[in-house]
């Protein structure tokens, strides 16, 4: 589709937020054209990025919020993150870490440590895994971060698009 067709589609729909996202939208080219196109026509937009692309030249609009993910060591992809990215977010964005296992939570502790993220932070479980441990593990250590669960599975169930 194009950004025009974007925009037209969206009229369809009595929304004033929009969310891109869907793997990692920053390797599309149009996607800051599009997020810019948004913001414009006044929607608040939320951009879900993996955190391996920079964002920096989005940090900062207004209306616009940064959902960042930082993959922990058992996604495999935790060297692939670009960590300047926390740098750049404010206290209207989101940092996001995706926990599977104890490795992943002690890791996600020591990049909140090194980094004094600014903004809110989400702490949630991979589908499938013991939530009431992570919770637990935050818990016990008095972490300053907010579990977070997937609910549109929990509704509708982990096969079903939303």
């Amino acid at each position: 589709m194009t950004i025009r067709d974007i925009l037209d589609e969206l009229k369809k729909y009595p929304c004033t937020q929009v969310c891109v996202t869907g793997g990692e939208p920053l390797v599309q080219k149009e996607t800051p054209r599009l997020i810019d196109s948004l913001l414009k026509k006044n929607y608040t937009v939320c951009l879900e990025t993996n955190g391996s692309w920079s964002i920096q030249k989005l940090a900062g609009k207004q209306s616009l919020i940064l959902s960042l993910d930082i993959k922990c060591p058992s996604s495999g992809s935790h060297e692939q993150m670009d960590m300047t990215n926390i740098t750049y977010l404010s206290q209207q964005d989101q940092l996001k870490f995706i926990i599977k296992n104890k490795e992943d939570y002690q890791y996600a502790k020591k990049i909140l440590a090194q980094y004094k993220p600014r903004c809110p932070v989400f702490f949630q479980p991979v589908w499938g895994t013991d939530a009431q441990k992570l919770a637990s593990w935050i818990l016990h250590d008095g972490l300053s971060v907010r579990l977070s669960l997937q609910l549109h599975k929990i509704i509708w169930g982990p096969q079903k698009g939303v």
